[in-house]
């Protein structure tokens, strides 16, 4: 069977009627429920295979902008459903049709709350933008977790900031207070001796220098955490090279936001 074929099988089980099927491109019109049960207009999406996955776009921009990236709709129109980096996109059977659909879903509803609150919701699942920038996440998200869950959550909580501290030095601040610093052309926290800043290092009560790999992950975090911000600014001006404009419906979108030096 080819993917559409299996997502053909359980699209009505995901609120999906399907209104034509021919070859490698299906329609299908898609109305998830409203959680408070008032009537919602149903979104008309074009689904084409691509190898064993495939791409799905809103088939005429009516209910949602032809791009954006804050709302993770590509410049051709296609949603962005999958964290390629880690996250397996093949449809190869009915269990990964069905896991296709509740991502579609999940999409959906997170679009209707877009619109509404002019900000992506979900921050602690939303993904950078550019698969450069998605490799930078992966990998800081790992440096996190090896901390602890607790610091994976301030990760994804958006409370970690960077600040250049001189050429050659980057601080990480955690909820406007600076935690360490890190020497960028040698990878490493300056000052071992102070205490871990893990999930445990209240009870342990260690240093740096004889906590685990910690002091490790935490001058990768930081590296990995500037090379998320850079290459998501390459992004936005790369966007801008090809004069790809702000749809206006996200407050603080970056590509709505003047440049150095122009108006």
């Amino acid at each position: 069977m080819s993917p559409i074929e299996y997502l053909n099988g359980v699209a009505q089980a995901h609120h999906a009627r399907l209104i034509s099927s021919a070859g490698v491109v299906a329609v299908y019109g898609v109305r998830p429920p409203s959680p408070s049960g008032a009537p919602v207009p149903e979104i008309i999406l074009e689904v084409s295979r691509l190898a064993d996955t495939v791409t799905v776009k809103e088939r005429l921009p009516i209910l949602l902008p032809a791009f954006c990236a804050e709302r993770h709709i590509n410049t051709d129109g296609s949603f962005c459903l999958y964290w390629g980096e880690v996250e397996p996109s093949g449809i190869t059977s009915t269990e990964d049709a069905e896991a296709w659909w509740g991502k579609v879903l999940t999409f959906i509803l997170r679009q209707r709350s877009a619109s509404a609150l002019r900000r992506w919701p979900g921050k602690a699942d939303a993904r950078a933008h550019g698969s450069t920038a998605a490799r930078f996440q992966a990998l800081a998200e790992e440096n996190a977790a090896a901390l602890g869950p607790r610091f994976l959550t301030t990760l994804r909580d958006d409370r970690l900031r960077l600040k250049k501290r001189g050429p050659n030095r980057i601080a990480l601040i955690r909820d406007g207070r600076r935690m360490f610093t890190v020497l960028k052309s040698e990878k490493r926290v300056m000052s071992l001796r102070q205490r871990c800043k893990c999930d445990e290092a209240d009870n342990l009560r260690l240093p740096m220098a004889s906590c685990g790999s910690h002091r490790r992950e935490l001058a990768d975090l930081v590296i990995n955490l500037e090379g998320w911000s850079r290459s998501e600014k390459a992004f936005y001006d790369y966007l801008r090279s090809i004069d790809q404009a702000c749809c206006g419906t996200m407050d603080d979108c970056p590509l709505a936001m003047p440049q150095k030096g122009k108006v």
